[in-house]
Formats: structure tokens, C-alpha cells, sequence
């Protein structure tokens, strides 16, 4: 499944990265990513409104909620409880609320999540500039006699490289390795191998590089590499827009909840913006972009919601 999106994700990124590196070849890759995060937000614009009522009129119908959840409360037989749910249900239809609205946009974007970090994990193979680009750098190194032996002193052993004869001996599997090395290892192997055309480095590095911080490696591997407070600006940011998010969901969506609930709130608050800074850190730079640009949205989203729903009253 994350496959297929992932492939899907590459044609929709080429595309959107075709137009943007015939403009300009600097940061292309972080362009295309912000352009095809606000892209995704706009799609689902639509469902985070119908949510974002949804639970304006939950907050709405909520003492009916409680009565009728307190008529059924010392009635716990099977039948009891299908009658609660039965009325439960109608209240709902009644005022057009979706209980598990809230759930969808997030159950969209998580796949577009791993799909995208499985993009980035492997840029080389799903966007078509940078195939080209790592099948040339390929041709290059594989003309140097012992090249298999260079490499495996280089690129250590890790789960998604695998170094063998099949990946180090044709263009297309050494292609793929070149696509997962690190900063660090890119910088071994062009003092090893320096015959490497300076002009193709450099189209890598213009489509990879945004800020100064390579998209396609984690924070955790630039670290030490001269771009520290580059890596650890971007964690704190994406860690920051996660924490402005909940709280501006969080204040136009405020329901009268129990003690139990309010504390869940509050503790997913604080969580997910340290889990959010965490993942940025270890996984590829460009889901930090990606995270980021897509908080920034939500928080201007869910401000101009609020604004809108509390003028035309239903927020009352």
C-alpha cells in the first residue's frame, strides 16, 4: 500500500518539481515539498471545514449528550445500551455531526506521511532528475578498477543499503545505493573517487539542499557536519508549529469535557510536539519541511475557520 502511494507521490512531485527546477534548480526538491504540502492541505480543505463544524455543533448539543448518557448510566444490559446508542444516533443525525469526523483528515495524511518518507528515503529512484543524476554519478564511479571494494569501506552495513553483487554491479543497483549514503559518506567518496565530474555534485547537492540542510538525510546524521543550528532550528520549529496547532484546535473547538478527558487533551498537547520534534530529527530533513509547512497551514486554516464560523453564529 505505502508503495503504490509512494509511486503515486512521485509522479504528482515530479511534476511539481519539473516546473519549479526549470525556474530554479537551487532548493528545488524543498520548494517542490512545501508547494506539494500546501497542494494535499487544499485537497482535504474541505473535510477539515465539515470536521471543524462537526464539532462546533458537538459542542452545541453536548448537555444533550450528557442527559442522555446519565439516563443510561446505571443501565449497563445489552439492551440498555443499544437504546442509548439508538438515541445517540439520532441526536446525531438530527444535527449533522459526525462523531469520528475528526478522525479522517488524519487517517489521510498519515499515509501520505510514510508514503513521502519513503520518497525521500529513495529520491534518487522516484524523482526523475535525481535518477538521472545518480545513474551518471554511477557510470562514473563503476570505471574506476576496485570501486566495489571502495564503496564497502565507505557505506557500512545498515538496513536499507545492501551491498552486494547484484546492487554494486549494474548502474541501476549502485544507483540505488548512491541514493541512500549520507552527507558524510558523499563527502568520503568524492575524496576517493576524484574524477567525479564537480558538475554533477553540484546539480545533486542544488536539488537536495535547502537552507543548507540536505532534505534527503536525517537531522540526526548533519549533525557535527557544520549546519548544527540549522538542525536544531528546524526540530524546535517543527516541534513549536505542532504545540501553535493543538492550542488554536484546541481553543476554537472547546467542548465541556470531563476531568479524565481535559487531561488527555492536555497531555496529547504536550506529547505530540516533543514526539513531532523527535521524528524530525531522525527521519529525512524533508518531513521536517513537510511537517512544518503543513502546521503553518493548519494554524492559518483553523484561525480563518474559527473567525468565519463564529460570525455567521455557530459557534453561539
Amino acid at each position: 500500500m505505502i508503495d503504490f502511494l509512494a509511486q503515486i507521490l512521485g509522479v504528482v512531485l515530479n511534476q511539481i518539481f519539473d516546473v519549479i527546477y526549470s525556474i530554479s534548480p537551487a532548493g528545488s526538491l524543498g520548494i517542490t515539498i512545501i508547494l506539494f504540502t500546501i497542494f494535499v492541505r487544499l485537497l482535504i480543505l474541505p473535510l477539515m471545514i465539515n470536521q471543524q463544524r462537526s464539532m462546533k455543533n458537538m459542542q452545541k448539543v453536548q448537555p444533550e449528550i450528557q442527559r442522555i448518557q446519565n439516563k443510561y448510566k446505571d443501565k449497563k444490559d445489552p439492551e440498555s445500551q443499544k437504546q442509548m446508542s439508538m438515541e445517540l444516533s439520532e441526536l446525531y443525525k438530527k444535527h449533522k455531526i459526525s462523531p469520528l469526523g475528526g478522525c479522517l483528515p488524519l487517517l489521510i495524511q498519515m499515509p501520505i506521511f510514510f508514503a513521502l518518507f519513503r520518497v525521500l528515503q529513495r529520491a534518487g529512484t522516484y524523482i526523475n532528475k535525481l535518477h538521472d543524476i545518480y545513474n551518471q554519478l554511477a557510470v562514473q564511479i563503476m570505471n574506476v578498477q576496485g570501486y566495489q571494494s571502495i564503496l564497502q569501506g565507505i557505506v557500512k552495513e545498515r538496513a536499507n543499503v545492501q551491498l552486494n553483487e547484484t546492487t554494486l554491479g549494474t548502474v541501476e543497483g549502485l544507483q540505488s545505493v548512491l541514493s541512500h549514503l549520507t552527507t558524510n559518506e558523499w563527502g568520503q567518496l568524492t575524496q576517493t573517487f576524484k574524477d567525479i565530474p564537480q558538475a554533477l555534485l553540484q546539480q545533486k547537492d542544488n536539488i537536495e539542499i535547502f537552507l543548507g540542510i540536505s532534505l534527503v538525510d536525517s537531522p540526526s546524521d548533519l549533525m557535527g557536519q557544520g549546519v548544527i543550528i540549522a538542525v536544531i532550528l528546524l526540530t524546535f520549529i517543527a516541534g513549536f508549529t505542532t504545540y501553535l496547532s493543538s492550542k488554536v484546535i484546541s481553543s476554537g473547538t472547546q467542548q465541556q469535557q470531563n476531568d479524565q478527558a481535559a487531561q488527555t487533551q492536555k497531555t496529547m498537547n504536550i506529547v505530540f510536539p516533543f514526539l513531532t520534534a523527535w521524528m524530525t530529527y531522525t527521519l529525512p530533513a524533508g518531513l521536517g519541511i513537510y511537517w512544518i509547512t503543513s502546521n503553518i497551514f493548519q494554524i492559518i486554516q483553523q484561525l480563518a475557520i474559527n473567525k468565519s464560523m463564529d460570525k455567521a453564529g455557530e459557534g453561539e
